[in-house]
């Protein structure tokens, strides 16, 4: 009887301790889909014939902001290619052989919100000079965030159109940005081994308690 008790009173102490593994799993990571369109604008800064700094500032042109991020801005740095025209982006400068150059960023942020997301970027764009139009493509690549995106990485895909700025000594743009994507976060690992923590201390507990038990009894 004394042993058939115990052998049940184990299986229920595993129990005890699957539930705080399997709570742990079911909690391993949310997924936050991105959906955004911004109205950016580009101010470029040469360093030299083919390389450039861009700075973007970005804010959202839907009041229904994705998560509350309703900005962003970034630093990347550019190489334009003489025969085509044609401009390829990075935030690492070394991409660029620059490496003694701050490294650049992109960062999505929102008034009264504490969400945000941090970043680099790759892209390629094209410029129709005559027409004062362009259009570009790229990825970023999430990196770290705060809020609800604590420990966030992922992938957003964008595709911007751009008018040139008509004044010749004025390099700037101004356009519009669609950014898709999701996003991943993953729970502190703190929080993660409390959860299987308690199904443990559970097990073991019932478990400690049974031989006192048996101790009393013989």
């Amino acid at each position: 009887m004394t042993l058939s008790y115990t052998v049940k009173l184990i299986s229920v102490a595993f129990a005890l301790a699957s539930v705080g593994l399997d709570t742990t799993k079911a909690i391993a990571q949310t997924i936050y889909p991105f959906n955004g369109n911004y109205d950016t604008r580009i101010e470029i800064v040469p360093i030299d014939e083919e390389l450039s700094q861009s700075i973007e500032l970005a804010t959202s042109s839907d009041p229904e902001a994705p998560y509350g991020l309703t900005q962003y801005e970034g630093l990347i740095y550019a190489r334009t290619d003489p025969a085509t025209g044609a401009l390829n982006f990075d935030t690492n400068p070394a991409t660029f052989g620059l490496p003694d150059l701050p490294p650049g960023y992109i960062v999505f942020e929102g008034e009264g919100t504490d969400n945000k997301l941090r970043g680099t970027a790759t892209a390629t764009a094209t410029l129709d000079r005559e027409n004062l139009t362009g259009s570009g493509s790229g990825t970023l690549t999430i990196t770290g965030g705060e809020g609800i995106f604590t420990g966030a990485t992922g992938t957003l895909d964008f595709t911007q159109v751009d008018r040139l700025n008509p004044d010749p000594n004025v390099l700037s743009l101004e356009g519009d940005a669609v950014i898709t994507g999701s996003i991943e976060t993953v729970p502190e690992p703190g929080g993660v081994g409390t959860l299987a923590g308690v199904g443990v201390i559970g097990a073991g507990l019932l478990l400690h308690r049974q031989r006192q038990k048996l101790t009393k009894n013989t």
